[in-house]
């Protein structure tokens, strides 16, 4: 696969060693297979401070830049990549099959960086939801392990669902 593997953890390898990876659970369109590379803007988490990234919020729902990224947890590590419409892509939005090539990975979910410290996680991901609660918060803490103040969505009860809003 190309691209370069990203870093691990203990959590992240505690992670991987207790999930098992998935395939994806919907793929509607050619384009939202096709595996885009760190050349048009694939990017792995790696140890807080982060570099090169927008800032974000979910908070703002109304604003018309939140600079979401989607992000899966691979055999690689954790790929992320931005949300938004992509020439290679024919200007459609990627989506969580675009980080893994249509292939298969553990859990996928939204980040956004409030600065180089801290981010907001969700599991909010169509491809590769989180199958329980458990499973977003193990996710949660595998984000925590890279040195980052974390801040999750959650998880809503009643729905079987994680947030993909931030509820105050």
């Amino acid at each position: 696969m190309p691209g370069a593997i990203g870093l691990t953890t203990s959590a992240l390898d505690e992670f991987r060693g207790h999930y098992q990876p998935r395939e994806p659970k919907k793929i509607d369109h050619p384009h939202e297979s096709k595996e885009i590379e760190s050349k048009d803007g694939l990017a792995f988490l790696r140890q807080a401070p982060a570099s090169g990234v927008k800032f974000g919020n979910p908070q703002k729902p109304e604003d018309s830049v939140r600079n979401t990224y989607l992000w899966v947890i691979d055999y690689r590590g954790i790929p992320y990549l931005i949300e938004s419409p992509m020439a290679i892509l024919d200007f459609h939005c990627p989506k969580h099959t675009n980080i893994t090539g249509g292939k298969s990975a553990y859990i996928g979910g939204e980040l956004w960086f409030s600065d180089v410290n801290r981010i907001f996680v969700s599991g909010g991901s169509g491809r590769f939801p989180p199958l329980n609660e458990r499973q977003l918060d193990d996710a949660i803490g595998v984000f925590s392990s890279f040195k980052y103040i974390v801040k999750s969505l959650g998880w809503n009860r009643e729905t079987g669902r994680a947030r993909r809003v931030l509820e105050s």
